[in-house]
């Protein structure tokens, strides 16, 4: 029993430890490109309830958003291929 503990927290440690370094290597690549950043169009939707409890949704006019050419997320921006894969933004409900 204690040697199974000992080799899940192990297993635990080093999990965190590449994850860590994952991101560390993640954004000195980032910084070493010169803070990579990209505009991707994002359609707004907006949702409101109305006195009956349905929503109901309108169309927006799409924004530019800035995005960062990585892996994980840096510099206060989501990742470039998160951005262009999920490119339309409900706002409400």
């Amino acid at each position: 029993m204690r040697i199974a503990l000992r080799i899940a927290m192990w297993g635990g440690l080093v999990l965190a430890g590449l994850a860590v370094l994952a991101y560390a290597a993640d954004d000195l690549w980032a910084r070493h490109r010169g803070r990579p950043v990209e505009q991707v169009k994002v359609g707004m939707l907006y949702a409101d309830v109305n006195h009956w409890n349905e929503v109901e949704y309108s169309v927006g006019t799409p924004v530019m958003e800035t995005c960062v050419d990585a892996l994980m997320p840096h510099f206060g921006y989501t990742p470039c291929w998160y951005r262009k894969k999920h490119n339309i933004r409900q706002v409400g409900p």
